[in-house]
């Protein structure tokens, strides 16, 4: 049975600028500060997914006069109608159209009166946000929170390898040579040729995080706002200790106003049952605003 939320939420609709349409929810408090917190959901997820979440972040933002926005991004879901030119879902998604998102994201909270946006992404909304912050040179973005930033490279290796892994990626480039729009086996998931490169590939846009490797970090390196990177200890996806991800960010994050590392020691990548200190963490660092 779905969890009932316990705090007055609005639907709301924006559209991008090439046509998508994003569904998401808002919870605004009676008396609205100058700051929004806007929520980027992970891989195939949507905006109505992890309602104790959205439960307990909302309210908590509310009480301090922060607004609460949580949007899809038109990869939610695995395959989706899209536009009337293509499909979507994250089967298909493409993952530079994310500015497009957040920038539709970022204007409706701009129309809103917002003078001050946080953007936080959990997982691939993780990418997807720093990304975002790294292309646009926005003022009012204040700061940006990644949530169990995970290199999907780096997880999807532990799981199978890295010579399995190098193997379907070259079988991959090979499917997308002839159509990018086609499948891959479907053992390894429901994917578009395209999708599967950008997400397994060394050295795609969607590789932000590539601690596994030797690289520039050149997404982490362009941001220069505040920013903060929250892991569960018990994150499954991790392939070394949680401590020794905070530090790779920390070491690349050269031109960031200011850093904080959080470890959520019992947690998990999603962080069910753990969402309390979460939102203790997030709603404190944005009150701290140094």
């Amino acid at each position: 049975m779905a969890k009932r939320i316990g705090i007055p939420v609005s639907l709301v609709r924006i559209r991008t600028r090439d046509g998508f349409f994003l569904d998401g929810i808002a919870s605004e408090p009676r008396r609205r500060g100058r700051t929004a917190l806007i929520w980027i959901p992970g891989l195939g997820s949507v905006f109505s997914s992890g309602q104790a979440l959205i439960d307990e972040l909302a309210r908590a933002a509310n009480r301090r006069g922060i607004s609460y926005f949580k949007f899809n991004t038109r990869g939610h879901d695995y395959v989706t109608r899209g536009n009337e030119r293509r499909l979507g879902g994250a089967a298909f998604e493409r993952f530079r159209d994310c500015v497009r998102d957040i920038c539709a994201m970022v204007a409706f909270a701009k129309k809103r009166g917002y003078r001050e946006i946080i953007l936080a992404g959990h997982s691939t909304g993780a990418n997807k946000v720093l990304y975002y912050a790294a292309k646009i040179r926005d003022r009012r973005i204040k700061g940006v929170i990644l949530l169990g930033p995970i290199s999907d490279i780096a997880a999807m290796a532990k799981d199978i390898g890295w010579r399995e892994l190098e193997r379907r990626v070259h079988i991959a480039e090979r499917i997308a040579k002839r159509d990018p729009d086609a499948l891959v086996p479907q053992t390894w998931g429901i994917w578009s040729a395209r999708r599967y490169i950008s997400l397994y590939r060394p050295g795609e846009a969607e590789d932000t995080f590539p601690y596994y490797r030797a690289a520039r970090w050149s997404a982490l390196r362009a941001v220069r706002t505040r920013l903060a990177v929250i892991v569960g200890g018990r994150d499954e996806h991790l392939d070394r200790p949680a401590q020794e991800l905070i530090e790779a960010f920390r070491r690349n994050a050269t031109r960031a106003s200011s850093f904080a590392g959080v470890i959520l020691p019992r947690a998990g990548h999603g962080f069910q049952r753990h969402e309390r200190e979460l939102v203790r963490a997030t709603v404190r660092w944005i009150q701290k605003r140094k």
